[in-house]
């Protein structure tokens, strides 16, 4: 599975125009009535104010199948109605809209921060689709209309081919001046070669050649006249600038879209007004806003060497925040330490570990009781403090392998980033979140266990073979770890932490 960014954001966005269309009614009563103040006051914003609403009420009925053509359909709505007002002052209007849908779904009863939240999104991309300026996306079809009507080019005309379901080739739209003898039913072959045949039987091909010409996913047959190599090179030289143009128009929205991401996160953990609230923020966060399934929080202790769970989302919480792992214990993640820490304080961006299969960086134990897969560890890093705070644990669900995306990727650095911050504030400054379990060898947690269960130093030497010697020095090797006073504050400890 390829994970892309837009899946989680255009879920978002089709949330909120779902919930504008809902409440229409409400919502068109409200600008209505604002209209009217406007016309009262001789406002000058009350006539595209109006035209806006007719912009609103033509795409009422439109659901949000397929984001980019219904934002352009927008765009040409309001390019008609109100295509006179400059950046602005669209942006005022729009606001102003805004403004009262969120006051007549409020008076509705609904005051959830993400239903609000998505509404804003919404009418963030309207702002951008009025205001957009710049290259626009590359259309085939449009390209090539262009090239067949030029008089400077020896092309009569360009058929777009297609597969059918038994291998064959049909055209599927013509461009330019084929004469109708051809365009009047299907065109069909067996091959390239044979359909080529059909079409040059059906004309007059007196100087005229056929070119078969594959671009992309796309076949396409060009009819020129004279020789071809005066032709394929200029269309090719065309068509790539054109495509270089449109990777151009893609890596912008690409980049668009891990701002969006990283904004609407902001917004969401800025929320929080403790440590705890943080915690359960940023968890449910990297999993509101970005295409993910489930997220894992721990916290690390660079004094210990030590992670520890501390927050589960769409996992057992309490299986999370009782995982207390030593960093030997994972060794692909030491690495991944000791070489920020050579880095030191030229850390400005943290880039997250994306391992293919969780087997081969995660111990067994863990990969098996989560069902693990495929999955990505965002370091959860403050640049102000230099410090990594931790890390989030993301995947698609159990079992599920996934690909990561060049602007999920971005992403998902930019939270970690986000979430160190929020952490490192809501910490008041300590070092460590919370005090980190300490670290028992197997040998202390059997003897930890016996004591637990009532036994003497002497009856617990016995039992594993030990002199009473030896147990004592354990002993006082756990309580001195676990800054205990006695055995029945160690044990206390041990179960409240899990380690027993």
């Amino acid at each position: 599975m390829d994970l892309r960014l837009s899946i989680r954001l255009d879920a978002i966005l089709k949330e909120g125009w779902e919930m504008i269309r809902k409440h229409r009614d409400d919502i068109l009563s409200a600008w209505l009535g604002k209209c009217r103040e406007l016309e009262d006051k001789h406002h000058a914003a009350a006539q595209p104010l109006r035209l806006a609403v007719d912009v609103f009420s033509s795409q009422w009925l439109d659901p949000m199948n397929d984001i980019d053509e219904w934002l352009a359909s927008f765009r040409r709505e309001w390019e008609k109605r109100n295509g006179g007002l400059s950046p602005n002052q669209s942006t005022a209007i729009l606001s102003m809209m805004e403004n009262a849908v969120h006051e007549a779904i409020q008076s509705d009863g609904i005051v959830e921060f993400r239903v609000h939240q998505a509404i804003q999104y919404v009418f963030s991309k309207l702002h951008e689709s009025v205001n957009a300026s710049g290259c626009p996306e590359f259309d085939l079809e449009q390209f090539l209309s262009q090239i067949v009507s030029s008089k400077q080019l020896p092309i009569a005309w360009i058929a777009q081919l297609a597969r059918t379901a038994d291998g064959g080739f049909i055209v599927a739209k013509w461009h330019g001046s084929a004469a109708d003898v051809l365009t009047e039913g299907a065109m069909y072959g067996e091959t390239i070669f044979a359909l080529c045949e059909r079409i040059l039987s059906r004309m007059d091909a007196g100087g005229m050649r056929l070119i078969p010409l594959p671009w992309g996913s796309d076949l396409l047959l060009v009819c020129a006249e004279g020789e071809e190599q005066l032709v394929i090179p200029f269309l090719l030289h065309a068509l790539e600038q054109s495509h270089a143009a449109q990777k151009a128009v893609i890596r912008t929205k690409e980049q668009h879209l891990w701002k969006d991401a990283v904004l609407l996160f902001d917004q969401w953990i800025m929320r929080a007004k403790s440590l705890n609230e943080a915690i359960e923020y940023i968890s449910t966060g990297f999993v509101a806003y970005l295409p993910f399934e489930r997220c894992a929080l721990f916290a690390y202790s660079s004094t210990h060497e030590s992670g520890f769970g501390l927050y589960g989302y769409q996992l057992n919480n309490h299986d999370i925040k009782s995982i207390h792992e030593h960093i030997d214990s994972l060794p692909f993640i030491k690495q991944y330490i000791q070489r920020l820490q050579l880095l030191g304080r030229q850390m400005t961006n943290v880039p997250p570990i994306y391992v293919r299969h969780a087997a081969q960086g995660l111990p067994m134990k863990y990969v098996k009781q989560f069902q693990l897969e495929s999955i990505v560890i965002a370091p959860i890093y403050a640049p102000s403090e230099n410090r990594l705070i931790g890390a989030a644990i993301l995947d698609c669900g159990p079992k599920t392998s996934f690909q990561l995306s060049n602007d999920l990727y971005t992403a998902v650095m930019k939270f970690g980033q986000s979430a160190g911050e929020i952490l490192a504030k809501c910490s008041g400054g300590r070092s460590d979140l919370v005090q980190p379990t300490p670290h028992l060898s197997p040998r202390e947690i059997e003897v930890l266990k016996l004591v637990a269960e009532g036994a003497s130093t002497y009856e617990a030497a016995k039992r594993l073979h030990l002199s009473e010697y030896t147990v004592r020095d354990y002993v006082s090797a756990i309580l001195q770890k676990m800054n205990a006073k006695n055995r029945t504050e160690a044990i206390v400890k041990a179960i409240r932490d899990g380690i027993i």
